[in-house]
Parts: C-alpha cells; structure tokens; sequence
C-alpha cells in the first residue's frame, strides 16, 4: 500500500487529482492554467478541482478582474501539515467506529 491510496479511500479521488494538488502546493493556479501545464482539457481540470475542494484538499479563491468586469477563481492546495492532522483525525474516527463494530459482532450474526 502507498500514501496515494490512502487519500484514493479517504477522498475518493484518482491520480489526476492528487498530480492536480501536487502541482498546486507549488503555486496558485487557474483552471485554464493547470489545464496547460497537465495537457488536460479545462473541463476535465474543472471536475477534478471540483473534488479536491469538496473534499477540503484545495482552497478556491474568487478574483475580480478591473477592467470589463467579471470574476475568475485561482486554486491552492491545503498545506500539507494541516491535511495531514486531518487524515489522522479521520483514521482515527473510522478506526475507533470500526472496533466498536466488531465488539457488537454477536448481534450481527
């Protein structure tokens, strides 16, 4: 087992997803932007960014543009320190839920 497993269980996210938090832990990236530097389609970087932020691995920041209006969001990904407590918060939990079940394996069965 590896590391990318682990957030594969806990996230339910894919490899495109973890090269996507990787390259963001670098710099703050636009969609359109990671799209290039990954050789993506901007609608397949959109989907993936999408999970990175509902899953709490990457902030999304709203940036106004002055001239004409309008707006455009930049991605960053969460530190890696922060996430990390956070796995194990998780773990935890799940651990401590599952030795609860096992303890009720009579009523199961």
């Amino acid at each position: 087992m590896e590391c990318s497993d682990v957030f594969k269980c806990l996230f339910n996210i894919g490899e495109n997803e973890i090269m996507l938090y990787k390259i963001l832990l670098k710099k703050r990236l636009r969609a359109d932007e990671l799209g290039k530097v990954v050789g993506k389609d901007r609608s397949t970087v959109q989907r993936c960014l999408k999970k990175l932020v509902d899953c709490g691995m990457v902030k999304r920041y709203k940036k106004d543009i002055k001239k004409g209006g309008g707006y455009y969001y930049v991605y960053e990904s969460v530190d890696p320190e922060e996430l990390k407590k956070w796995m194990e918060n998780c773990i935890e939990k799940w651990y401590e839920e599952m030795k609860k079940l096992v303890k009720s394996f009579e009523k199961f069965i």
